[in-house]
C-alpha cells in the first residue's frame, strides 16, 4: 500500500485544521452574543468567515446580529444574502432578510422574503410571525404578483411609512 505524497498530507491538515479553527470562531461569536459584547461577536463571526469564506452559517449569524443587535440592517442584508446563496438550504436567512429589508422600509423586497420563509420554512412561530408581516404589509405594498407599486400608487418603495407604524421596529427572529 502506497500513502499519498506529504504535500497532499499537510494540504488535508491544513484544510481540516482551517475548518476546526473557523468553527471555533463561529462558537465564540455565538458566546459573544450571548454575553450582548456584540462588536466581539461580530469581529469573531468575520474571522470565522475569513478562515472559510464559504461558511454560510457564519454569515447568517452575522447578519441576524446585524439587524437585531446593532442595527446595521444593510450590512444584515449583504450577509443573510450571502448566507442563502451559499446554502439554500438555510431559509432562516431569508426570513431575516426580510425583517432587515422591513426596516429599510423595503417593503417590496420584505413581502418577497417571508413569502420564500412560508413556502419552504417550517417552525411555527416563524411562520405564525411572517404570516402577521403580511398582513400588516399588504398596507403598504400592492400584493398583486408583480409588486410594483405601493399600496398609495406610486413606485417608490424606499417612502417612508407614516409615523407611528409599528413597520420601522418589529424585532423577530
Amino acid at each position: 500500500m502506497r500513502l499519498p505524497p506529504v504535500r497532499a498530507w499537510i494540504t488535508l491538515l491544513r484544510s481540516r485544521a482551517t475548518y476546526l479553527l473557523a468553527g471555533s470562531y463561529r462558537h465564540f461569536g455565538n458566546k459573544y452574543h450571548l454575553l450582548s459584547e456584540y462588536e466581539h461577536a461580530v469581529e469573531a463571526f468575520g474571522r470565522a468567515i475569513d478562515l472559510d469564506p464559504s461558511f454560510a452559517r457564519a454569515y447568517m449569524e452575522r447578519g441576524i446580529l446585524y439587524w437585531r443587535e446593532i442595527d446595521h440592517p444593510r450590512r444584515a442584508i449583504l450577509d443573510l444574502t450571502r448566507a442563502y446563496e451559499l446554502d439554500p438550504t438555510l431559509i432562516e436567512a431569508r426570513f431575516n432578510r426580510g425583517i432587515a429589508h422591513q426596516e429599510l422600509r423595503e417593503y417590496n423586497e420584505a413581502v418577497e422574503d417571508f413569502e420564500a420563509y412560508l413556502a419552504q420554512g417550517d417552525h411555527p412561530h416563524w411562520r405564525e410571525y411572517a404570516e402577521s408581516m403580511l398582513r400588516e404589509l399588504a398596507e403598504w405594498v400592492d400584493t398583486t404578483p408583480d409588486r410594483l407599486t405601493t399600496a398609495g400608487g406610486t413606485t417608490a418603495p424606499d417612502e417612508p411609512a407614516p409615523e407611528g407604524t409599528a413597520l420601522g421596529g418589529s424585532r423577530g427572529q
